[in-house]
């Protein structure tokens, strides 16, 4: 069902309509183009530039950007890039919303970089990128399986957004195009800036919009508060530290972004039933 396909020269394709997984390491500077099927594009090095429907997007190590059916692409990227496109075909979109929605219009992707997080999304990514660079035998037998697994949690993702925005009433769906990207922007933010001394006065400061409307519309598209979700980044990083490095908990507390051991052991434990010390002991 699904295509593989593989590039490492300037390819020479003029169209790409069906459901196929393309992995490229390029190993020269290339700038093609070429008419596309619905497609989601990850980047695992470097930077990739498109161009379509009169936007200019750049996607960098992490991040992805989905695009919609039939658009003119124009892909540029430098030596040393490497990524994963999945082309998705209008079928196969289709069948998949329609089996879990009862919406009868057609689904649009809100065309947005996005950096790549902790949902469904970002683990099969994880997944997929893995298995192909150090497992092809399991990629091979797994790949029709994952390819309709990811297409089904980007169809997922979408259709979320879409009804969150709904009870928000944006209507517009330029309007929820250009509050989806603030949305974006604020989780690279927080994501980027994870270790500092952040407050939702700098967030809102730096990201450009009100704190009471940062605050709204973050919590009621993420299901939790801005600072919620910046405290979640920082324990995931002191649950890696604790695991893989010997650092004292102070360490870890600070460089992770916590004022100081106590508060850092009083939040830790309230999420995960342990003291950072504990949960080092039980590993």
């Amino acid at each position: 069902m699904v295509k593989l396909e593989e590039i490492t020269t300037t390819p020479t394709f003029s169209n790409q309509l069906e459901n196929k997984i393309l992995y490229a390491k390029h190993h020269d500077d290339i700038s093609i183009s070429y008419t596309s099927t619905y497609s989601l594009k990850y980047v695992i090095e470097g930077t990739k530039h498109y161009n379509f429907n009169n936007q200019d997007i750049k996607i960098t190590k992490n991040q992805y950007l989905i695009i919609n059916n039939n658009s003119c692409i124009t892909t540029k990227a430098k030596k040393g890039t490497k990524g994963l496109s999945f082309f998705l075909s209008p079928k196969l979109i289709d069948e998949i919303y329609k089996y879990h929605t009862s919406d009868t219009s057609q689904l649009e992707f809100l065309e947005v970089t996005q950096k790549k997080s902790r949902n469904e999304v970002g683990f099969l990514l994880d997944k997929i990128t893995h298995l192909y660079e150090y497992n092809q035998h399991d990629f091979n037998r797994q790949m029709d399986n994952l390819f309709i697994r990811i297409s089904e949690a980007i169809v997922q993702e979408q259709t979320n957004i879409d009804t969150k925005f709904s009870a928000l009433k944006i209507v517009k769906h330029n309007t929820k195009k250009e509050l989806f990207k603030l949305i974006s922007m604020t989780k690279e933010y927080l994501n980027d800036n994870s270790s500092e001394d952040i407050s939702l006065d700098i967030i809102s400061r730096d990201i450009g919009i009100s704190k009471y409307y940062l605050h709204r519309l973050f919590t009621e598209i993420n299901g939790n508060t801005p600072l919620a979700y910046l405290t979640s980044i920082r324990l995931v990083k002191a649950k890696n530290r604790l695991r893989y490095s010997k650092d004292s908990v102070l360490q870890i507390a600070i460089e992770c972004g916590f004022d100081n051991t106590s508060y850092f052991s009083n939040v830790f434990k309230k999420h995960t039933g342990f003291s950072p010390s504990q949960y080092r002991k039980h590993l």
